[in-house]
């Protein structure tokens, strides 16, 4: 036997009793000893692997492969690591290769759908673990797997099956338990998600269920669950992380940069034709570029579409990030130098939260996408106002609150004027007084609906007008109607139309918005106002359900705002019997876009930016909770 494979064969004797250290000192002896052979590299990649040393480990699988391309193990191995790393084009390739020498390698199939997963290639990613479902028809994780996916697909009732699945082959899987509570949410299930409401809200106290935070969002009103949820998702995040013990070592060292221009950068996975991506792009194109450098930083799929177009133009600066790994991103971000990085995602699909946790800037605000705390302890201050972040609040924020002097809320200054439409055209009888709500069905709750249909029974020849679902949800809707006496021809479906100027004309041919609780409309109410459309909604204790309140305030609306459910009803039903007062209420809703602040992007860029400038000046003494004063004051 030669030195070099005596040394081998001592590293793998090693590696077996656990030394990696000292497995990883024998194959570098038997390297110099050599020949190197492809399964020395491999060996060692191996060690280098179970030491936490990735990049070295990939130079090592990829010496391997130099010497025999069809070593299954290694290129599996490599793509393993090139995607915990979030390098994903790397590992979907190594990944590919893998399949075409092994097409039933059912790992393989389960990383490929991750990894597709992650970069929002969600058909395929389906495709990918039906193949894992395929060779294993039992896998639990891999029908878990499955239902996340059909839920990013909107396939809300195969996700239900999914995760029942889950359950039946592992009854102990409480993402899945929770992932099934939002799924049936999704699916406007309602009857499904009572009877697992109490083990949901019970599991998120105990720390024992990471239910997904929007999911909570809709079904509860109590902040500080709300932040123990984040929290919890959170630590989830970073679970088998090579971050999770401890903090990540901050890229940001405390020096201040001192720059002529403020840098300030935004994060997010939606520059796209998104909603946040629509609210946001008139504050960006509203920025004093004289006194601030505004940088995009997107961590989303590809887009080459108009919005995207559009939010390119309007930074000084545009980054894509999206297919390198987070410490590669905060690096990357570090070295831009950027003052203050604003993340436009918070507890939503996309959030990078592994590169805010290395800190590559002074400071970190979570604002706009996540109507939450996000629950991070390295993310510094959340952006609101004193409507919906009021300072009572503060308990329920891991973050400090600042509080703008008007809305928090953007608006695109290129806002389109409602196209001319007529009740014919939108589907809508000539001579009914219309209760409208076109937020995301998800967020009406069986007490609410209650409350509508109670509505149509007092309000003769009114009508519901909301949006159209699966085929299994319209249903339940009107199955739910009909059980409480109202003919199911007064729920009507509002299906997609052509161009948002369109959807803009045909709301206004409602007379009445009808809020959801306790998730609030947010995108959903800012249209409808801007459409003319008045809005009542019920007032909550959390973020989320103040958001609609904050808009109604911002515009001398103060009238619409109920503070119980009772109130709400009988405001909505004062409102829909007295035609002279919900037409005053009308004109007044008429003039107040055009003079309030709530649809004034420049006037919220200038507020953003002294609050920007603020929290500058406030890095040595560490971030606290402020409010901006108004301009002038």
């Amino acid at each position: 036997m030669t030195n070099a494979s005596a040394e081998h064969n001592r590293g793998i004797g090693l590696h077996q009793r656990g030394d990696f250290q000292g497995a990883l000192l024998a194959y570098d002896a038997a390297l110099k000893a050599g020949p190197a052979t492809a399964k020395l590299h491999y060996s060692r990649a191996n060690a280098l692997a179970m030491l936490n040393r990735p990049d070295e480990a990939i130079a090592a699988y990829s010496s391997c492969l130099h010497l025999d391309p069809a070593h299954l193990s290694a290129r599996y191995n490599r793509a393993t690591l090139q995607a915990g790393l979030q390098r994903w084009a790397l590992a979907l390739a190594d990944l590919d290769r893998t399949l075409e020498l092994s097409p039933n390698m059912a790992d393989a199939w389960n990383n490929r759908a991750g990894i597709l997963q992650a970069l929002g290639r969600h058909d395929e990613a389906f495709v990918s673990i039906t193949q894992v479902l395929r060779l294993r028809p039992a896998d639990a994780a891999a029908w878990y797997n499955a239902g996340i996916m059909l839920l990013a697909l909107n396939r809300f009732e195969d996700a239900i099956q999914a995760f029942e699945r889950t359950l039946y082959f592992n009854p102990d899987h409480a993402d899945a338990m929770g992932c099934l509570g939002s799924a049936a949410l999704r699916a406007c299930d309602w009857p499904r998600l009572e009877k697992l409401m109490t083990a949901l809200l019970a599991g998120v106290s105990e720390g024992k269920i990471a239910l997904p935070p929007l999911t909570l969002l809709a079904i509860s009103d109590d902040p500080l669950l709300q932040r123990k949820c984040a929290e919890l998702n959170i630590q989830r995040s970073f679970h088998n992380s090579s971050m999770q013990n401890g903090d990540a070592e901050p890229l940001w060292k405390g020096a201040a940069y001192g720059h002529q221009r403020l840098r300030v950068g935004y994060m997010s996975s939606d520059f796209r034709d998104h909603p946040v991506a629509n609210q946001v792009i008139g504050l960006l194109e509203s920025h004093d570029r004289e006194r601030f450098e505004i940088v995009g930083f997107a961590n989303g799929r590809p887009d080459t579409g108009t919005m995207r177009q559009r939010i390119q133009k309007a930074c000084d600066k545009f980054h894509d990030i999206s297919e390198i790994g987070s410490l590669e991103a905060a690096q990357f971000i570090r070295a831009q130098e950027i003052d203050i990085l604003v993340d436009l995602n918070g507890q939503t699909m996309g959030w990078r939260p592994g590169v805010f946790k290395y800190r590559p800037a002074p400071v970190s605000v979570s604002y706009l996408g996540y109507a939450g705390t996000t629950g991070a302890n390295f993310i510094d201050y959340i952006i609101g106002d004193p409507q919906v972040t009021p300072f009572e609040l503060a308990p329920a924020m891991s973050e400090k609150i600042v509080q703008l002097p008007h809305s928090y809320w953007p608006t695109d200054r290129a806002m389109p004027a409602p196209q001319r439409t007529s009740r014919a055209e939108a589907g809508l009888p000539e001579n009914a007084f219309v209760f409208c709500c076109f937020n995301s069905n998800h967020k009406i709750r069986p007490d609410l609906y209650a409350c509508w249909m109670r509505l149509l029974n007092a309000v003769p020849k009114s009508i519901l007008w909301i949006r159209e679902g699966s085929p299994a949800m319209n249903t339940r809707f009107l199955e739910v109607a009909a059980a409480k006496g109202i003919d199911r021809s007064r729920i009507v479906f509002a299906g997609r139309v052509e161009s948002f100027e369109k959807h803009l004309g045909r709301m206004r041919e409602a007379d009445l918005f009808l809020d959801t609780f306790p998730y609030n409309a947010h995108v959903t109410a800012s249209d409808a106002l801007w459409a003319g459309l008045p809005v009542v909604t019920l007032q909550g204790n959390s973020f989320a359900a103040r958001v609609a309140a904050g808009f109604l305030v911002n515009l001398g609306l103060d009238e619409l705002v109920a503070s119980t459910l009772d109130g709400y009803e009988a405001l909505a039903l004062s409102l829909a019997t007295d035609v002279t007062r919900l037409a005053q209420i009308r004109e007044r809703l008429r003039d107040a876009r055009h003079t309030m602040p709530l649809f004034n992007a420049q006037a919220l860029a200038r507020d953003l930016e002294r609050t920007y400038v603020e929290m500058i000046h406030r890095i040595d003494g560490g971030p606290r909770s402020f409010q901006v004063p108004p301009l002038g004051m």
